[in-house]
């Protein structure tokens, strides 16, 4: 028998009638001409078939092709599809046809469904494709191979990485061939269509096991992506309700398509019209004033943050949703928002994430130095100094060399200059790299990333030093580069340094990103094992 591939979604238990798994569009079609719905009873435990055959068109590539060339015929399209609904196991399960998944209602169907399956049922040493989301990088990336690999070959950063869609060969007990598994389920194997239930049946089996905690997949534990609709919904009426409770589990930071060298920021939908240098939670409340007794998640999205840039070229928008950073426990388990996407962490793994945080935090020890803010006559309208300039005063109170934007060449590598450190601290063998605002969770992992990375550097390469030395010397002189040599060649322990400059929470306490641990936890056990020592340092804005 020839191989063929089929797509199932899994309804939600509460779901027991085939019209609620189609979308409005789709009900609003039955009965008009072309749609055909056919029940099946001896289909499954009970069947039905919807389908959709759209008009005659002709399609635009045809007609742009026919401004250029003469060629005849009628040619035309019909944009048909299927929807193949059935019971078993009591649950109801689809199985779509060309575009029919897009007539399935979302909230309605189990978000993980084939992702569960998957990992349950393929080998993870024989792997061909796997899409993946990072935390850290706010990436988006899809790794193909022409060959079977295993999981960890992949280059999955721990709880970074989120697996979203995974292909390859499933186990020897399983029915079919091969898998994919993201929110539906795409079997390929010898099978047809009156084999759909039997297959629907493993494959519920399979979405509750738990066999993947015995294999390298079991590292998608630690974080993963809520794609169920409803759960969603939920969550965000849950962060609308501490928000309006001032529980403090909430803040604002900058998404990923913002540029982290804004100046300031103003709100648009609350009737406050000031701008501000900090980006606060507390600022849009108090905006919000009487409205925040009836804030919903729908204010969330419709209201906007924009930034001020000293080119007002650059100023951009985003929703105070794609905004909120924090994390709720609901129904017993722990969600986290970040970049406007929800997801559920192990509270075994947060808790293992926070004590590094705080065994990495230590207190700034050179003394209270704020950005310089300016407001308008009537001291409204605040702005921040850009980070560039801050650094430049900084350097000169503490008495240190001012590295920022000063590129290190490692002698005889191509393309091999990188930022050693904003500030150099030569008597207290400090790297120090400083970083305005710790709202941002994607820009805050790339800035402890690239911390490590630049210490590493001078490890892997001695040859580094010799280009930190020159780099030192052109900018401040031989007796100064002399002093980095001797610091060089004693035995005291470098230190890489991160300092925040924020606003405290509400608490009073300064924070970050649960993600941004991550990332500061992974860079700090590679540093350690260098030999460095490293500090995680905030200072009152």
């Amino acid at each position: 028998m020839a191989k063929q591939t089929h797509t199932l979604f899994l309804a939600k238990p509460d779901i027991d009638d085939f019209e609620r798994l189609l979308t409005e569009k789709a009900r609003d079609r039955i009965g008009r001409d072309g749609t055909q719905v056919v029940d099946l009873a001896d289909f499954a435990d009970g069947a039905r078939l919807y389908v959709f055959a759209g008009d005659f068109f002709t399609p635009q590539w045809v007609l742009d092709l026919r401004k250029h060339f003469p060629f005849g015929g009628n040619i035309a399209s019909c944009s048909a599809c299927a929807l193949l609904m059935f019971r078993t196991e009591g649950h109801l399960f689809v199985s779509t046809y060309a575009h029919g998944w897009m007539l399935i209602e979302e909230s309605n169907i189990e978000g993980d469904f084939g992702l569960r399956v998957a990992i349950n049922l393929l080998n993870d040493k024989k792997l061909k494709r796997l899409e993946r989301a990072n935390l850290g990088d706010a990436l988006r990336g899809v790794s193909l191979s022409p060959f079977q690999r295993d999981f960890t070959s992949f280059g999955l950063d721990d709880a970074l990485d989120l697996v979203r869609k995974i292909s390859g060969t499933t186990r020897d007990e399983a029915a079919a061939d091969s898998l994919t598994g993201a929110k539906s389920l795409k079997i390929t194997g010898e099978f047809g269509i009156p084999d759909l239930p039997e297959l629907a049946a493993d494959a519920l089996t399979a979405f509750a096991a738990d066999a993947y905690k015995n294999t390298s997949f079991s590292v998608i534990d630690f974080v993963s992506p809520v794609m169920d609709r409803r759960l969603i919904s939920r969550l965000d009426d849950h962060s609308c309700q501490s928000i309006k409770d001032e529980a403090g589990e909430f803040e604002l930071g900058l998404p990923t398509t913002n540029d982290s060298d804004s100046v300031g920021y103003k709100f648009h939908g609350p009737g406050h019209p000031g701008t501000h240098p900090e980006l606060l939670l507390s600022n849009y409340t108090d905006a919000l004033g009487y409205e925040l007794a009836t804030l919903t998640p729908k204010m969330l999205r419709d209201h906007k943050i924009g930034s001020i840039h000293q080119d007002p070229i650059r100023n951009q928008k985003w929703s105070i949703r794609q905004s909120l950073i924090g994390s709720i426990v609901v129904d017993n388990s722990r969600f986290a928002i970040n970049e406007g996407e929800w997801y559920q962490v192990d509270q075994l793994f947060k808790d293992g994430i926070e004590e590094r945080f705080q065994q990495t935090r230590q207190p700034w020890q050179g003394g209270p130095f704020p950005m310089v803010k300016t407001y308008d006559a009537k001291g409204r309208n605040g702005t921040l100094e850009s980070e560039e300039a801050y650094n430049r005063r900084l350097a000169a109170h503490l008495d240190v060399c001012l590295l920022d934007r000063q590129l290190v060449d490692i002698p005889d590598i191509q393309r091999s200059n990188f930022e050693v450190c904003d500030l150099l601290d030569i008597p207290g063998k400090r790297f120090l790299h400083v970083k305005k605002s710790s709202r941002r969770s994607s820009v805050l992992s790339h800035f402890f990333k690239q911390g490590s990375n630049s210490a590493q550097q001078l490890k892997r390469f001695p040859a580094a030093w010799d280009g930190l030395l020159n780099r030192v010397q052109v900018l401040y002189g031989d007796g100064v580069r002399q002093q980095l040599a001797n610091a060089i060649a004693d035995d005291r322990q470098w230190t890489v340094e991160f300092l925040i400059l924020d606003t405290p929470r509400q608490d009073g306490s300064f924070n970050i990103p649960f993600f941004s641990k991550i990332t500061l936890r992974n860079e700090a056990i590679s540093l350690l094992a260098q030999e460095y020592d490293v500090r995680l340092s905030f200072m009152n804005i």
